[in-house]
């Protein structure tokens, strides 16, 4: 039976029909769903509906009155399938520049227009839109999705992408920052198109909004696309339970099933390029690792997201082909499209083209800009434009000290950012003792002048949450010796360590030594008292849910190389809150009337450093 998209009849025909969730283990319902606003008479969008992570999927059960998707007769004739894809957006729909909103999903839905336009007469040619997730958080956009499901208004990215007939989508793991009853309430709301997850399991608020893969019958050609996403970095979910299973053995589960069904599988994959990958946090296997561990031939592709990767700029790269499997990747923010062309013959599928073409060169769809895009700028507009107060003329408070000092020592900016957290904490009834924030929580500077909410939110674009954590005297002094280490230190070039700003109750001075190594930290006071005397106190710490997730890299590197023996304090005594540290930030601001020294924008001595 055909149902309509996730929507309000959508949700009410899960709710009246529990046959719809009562499949037994080992096997998943194929549901024939509504097709996207692109789709053209010759294509269908099944819904693999059911659990694909407890064990391996022997059957695949169609809908009552539906049939599995036949091969199709002209097995003689190649059918070239090509798919337009893109990771990481981001919510940047648009980019907001010094000159003007900048268009840029107009340009990609366009593209992909075209090419449907193009191959819709053509009887063996076909075309699939595609997002490998991560698509919000991080754009001024981010303001329309509302703190909760009461003052929601929209999903920038899920209505646009609706309009613009995406395919499918998969789950990012920024997807869930800002909770699974919001990401529930965009699916139901602006969102006609499948979520992805095959390895999510155990979520009762997205029940039934999200699904293992689709299965795309194109002109008569069948392609199963799996999503995959990531455990890294997901934000606490208080109100829900999310459990995500190994990737790897999760596909193992599909392979067998996925076989009768389709002539082409493409993975949709949110885990990252791979575990060597330095841009972001992956964990326990990206699309390397996933892609060497899968039967040779039954996966004919894998698009990745998450660690920004634009993959294969100068065409497909014998690189990127692990275990026969091509892997591509399309970098972040809307810089690029991915276009793949997948030739299938007679029991055969292979890539034959791969390339990305940079959205800046791509005409702007202007009937979809108009329509679709422009009352989004219009709406987020003002909240752009709110002004929340005053920047001081100081150069350490720009864009070139964020990125080249940040990590080098004491901070005016970081100093401004601690303190704010710290006292926001106690405005909220939380006894913290003081503040600790990764650098790369300071994503960019601040000109001189007028501050709005759109120049804050380049500077925290992103939706990380407070955490609390308790720390012994002992083992804050372990902490200190720790963020020590990962200093910038002079002559050596600077990349991503994970180094820690702390608000002013922490004062300490690090002595560099002749290597990391060597680094020592004295004098440690914490509210005025030198840290040696405070052995057994317990503190109370407020710090970020985004700490060194960027540093893996280096600390595997400096702990094989330089023998250093880090502190992870990932490992301390925890607990989440609800508490958005951008929100925080732009409170504190207001009622400070802005960044400068007056409101804590300066340097004040608590950290030396000794060369």
């Amino acid at each position: 039976m055909d149902i309509d998209w996730i929507s309000a009849a959508h949700l009410m025909y899960l709710q009246r029909e529990p046959s719809f969730f009562a499949i037994p283990p080992g096997v998943l319902r194929l549901t024939r769903v509504e097709a996207g606003s692109g789709a053209t008479p010759e294509y269908v969008r099944y819904l693999l509906v059911g659990d694909a992570t407890a064990g391996p999927i022997e059957a695949i059960w169609p809908d009552e009155g539906e049939c599995l998707p036949p091969v199709r007769e002209d097995v003689d004739l190649a059918f070239r399938l090509k798919i337009v894809h893109f990771n990481d957006l981001h919510g940047q729909v648009t980019h907001f520049t010094a000159h003007g909103a900048q268009p840029v999903f107009s340009r990609m839905a366009g593209y992909a227009r075209v090419l449907r336009e193009r191959y819709a007469g053509h009887a063996r040619r076909g075309v699939l839109f595609l997002s490998a997730g991560d698509d919000a958080v991080g754009s001024v956009f981010d303001a329309l999705l509302g703190d909760d499901a009461a003052t929601f208004q929209t999903h920038a990215a899920y209505r646009l992408y609706s309009a613009a007939g995406i395919d499918a989508c998969a789950m990012g793991n920024h997807d869930l920052d800002l909770g699974v009853r919001l990401l529930a309430k965009a699916l139901a709301t602006d969102a006609r198109f499948p979520l992805l997850s095959a390895n999510l399991a155990g979520c009762s608020w997205l029940a039934g909004m999200y699904f293992p893969g689709a299965l795309f019958l194109v002109k008569g050609v069948r392609i199963a696309v799996i999503g995959l996403t990531t455990p890294a970095q997901i934000a606490a979910q208080p109100d829900s339970t999310l459990s995500f299973v190994d990737p790897i053995r999760t596909m193992q589960n599909l392979m067998g099933a996925l076989a009768g069904i389709s002539d082409v599988v493409v993975v949709l994959s949110h885990l990252g390029y791979s575990l060597a990958s330095s841009s972001a946090s992956v964990v326990g296997a990206g699309d390397v690792e996933l892609a060497a561990a899968l039967p040779p031939g039954r996966v004919h592709l894998i698009i990745g997201a998450h660690t920004h990767h634009a993959l294969n700029e100068q065409g497909l790269s014998a690189h990127n082909i692990v275990n026969g499997i091509p892997i591509v990747q399309a970098g972040k923010l809307g810089e690029f499209v991915g276009e793949v062309d997948i030739t299938v013959g007679r029991r055969w599928a292979a890539v034959t083209s791969v390339r990305l073409v940079a959205t800046r060169d791509l005409p702007v769809d202007d009937m979809f800009e108009r329509t679709y895009v422009q009352p989004l700028v219009q709406q987020v507009q003002p909240i752009f434009e709110q002004e929340l107060g005053f920047v001081a003329d100081d150069p350490e408070l720009s864009s070139d000290a964020v990125s080249n000092d940040l990590a080098g020592g004491e901070s005016a900016i970081g100093n401004f950012v601690a303190d704010a957290l710290a006292e926001r904490c106690r405005l909220a009834g939380y006894a913290v003792d003081f503040a600790a924030i990764d650098a790369t929580c300071i994503a960019a500077g601040l000109a001189a002048g007028r501050l709005t909410y759109g120049h804050w939110f380049r500077v925290m674009p992103f939706a990380d949450t407070v955490r609390l954590c308790w720390v012994t005297g002992i083992r804050l002094q372990q902490w200190l010796l720790d963020n020590a280490q990962r200093v910038d230190r002079p002559a050596e070039a600077h990349t991503e360590r994970g180094f820690l700003q702390f608000s002013r109750e922490v004062r300490y001075r690090i002595q560099l030594g002749r290597s990391r190594a060597g680094v020592a930290v004295v004098d440690a006071c914490v509210d005025g008292q030198p840290l040696a005397q405070q052995r057994e106190r317990i503190f109370l710490v407020a710090c970020t849910s985004f700490m060194r997730m960027p540093a893996v890299t280096w600390e595997r590197q400096a702990c094989e190389r330089d023998h250093l023996a880090l502190f992870d304090p990932r490992g301390l005594p925890m607990e989440e809150t609800r508490l958005f540290v951008r929100n925080e930030l732009v409170d504190f601001i207001r009622e400070h009337g802005g960044v400068t020294p007056a409101s804590g924008a300066r340097r004040d001595g608590r950290l030396v450093i000794d060369e």
